[in-house]
């Protein structure tokens, strides 16, 4: 299966800052765990300015979690990947996040594919009664600075035989389309979608207008 092509993403992507520094991987444990990791180094080697808005990709999770650690499977043909934020958002908003960001994907996953998806409160996306993506968002506080880790898993160019063999209730785009994505341009558009919504929120400290846009999609 090929490679995600950083080349073509960049040409992709419009958004101000989130996505400009992609840090690419073949293999990781965990998106999330390594973004924590770079950040606890970054306090001494002046590397701050380069995290806010930095996505971290693999194109495999070998401990990929979700919610209550609980496993999350990240095979070849997926997008697993966490936004890096420097949030100045207010603690007591910040469990906000999840949502925003599980909308941030289904708005894309709409208007652009026109899929009958779901958010499934807080942090998951369903179609057809099936998971098809998740979020999970966890702080890390260094010194003066607030991290916001914004991990997010999406089902793209995975064959359904997969999860079926792990008697696994998820779906992925390609069976939903019958076709395989371009994951460059899938995540640029995410990218876009989030920080629109990203920074509209940390301006306004207004979540109903964001909230309101899906809620007649939004399960409990």
């Amino acid at each position: 299966m090929k490679n995600f092509d950083k080349e073509q993403f960049n040409k992709k992507l419009k958004t101000q800052f989130i996505g400009k520094n992609l840090i690419h991987f073949e293999r990781l444990n965990s998106t999330n765990d390594f973004a924590c990791e770079i950040e606890k180094k970054s306090d001494s080697n002046n590397l701050k300015e380069d995290l806010n808005g930095a996505v971290i990709i693999s194109e495999i999770q070998d401990q990929g979690h979700g919610r209550f650690n609980r496993n999350w499977l990240s095979p070849q043909g997926g997008l697993w990947f966490t936004i890096i934020l420097i949030t100045k958002i207010k603690e007591k908003d910040l469990t906000k996040m999840n949502l925003l960001a599980a909308i941030s994907v289904a708005e894309i996953l709409i208007t652009k594919y026109r899929l009958k998806v779901t958010v499934k409160w807080p942090n998951d996306i369903y179609c057809n009664g099936c998971k098809l993506a998740g979020i999970l968002s966890e702080t890390e506080k260094i010194n003066s600075l607030l991290y916001l880790n914004i991990g997010i898993g999406i089902n793209v160019n995975i064959d359904s035989s997969v999860f079926a063999n792990l008697n696994l209730k998820a779906i992925s785009i390609m069976d939903l389309l019958g076709r395989k994505l371009k994951r460059e341009i899938l995540l640029a558009e995410i990218l876009l979608s989030f920080e629109k919504n990203y920074n509209y929120f940390a301006e306004t400290g207004d979540f109903k207008s964001i909230f309101n846009k899906m809620k007649d999609r939004i399960i409990y």
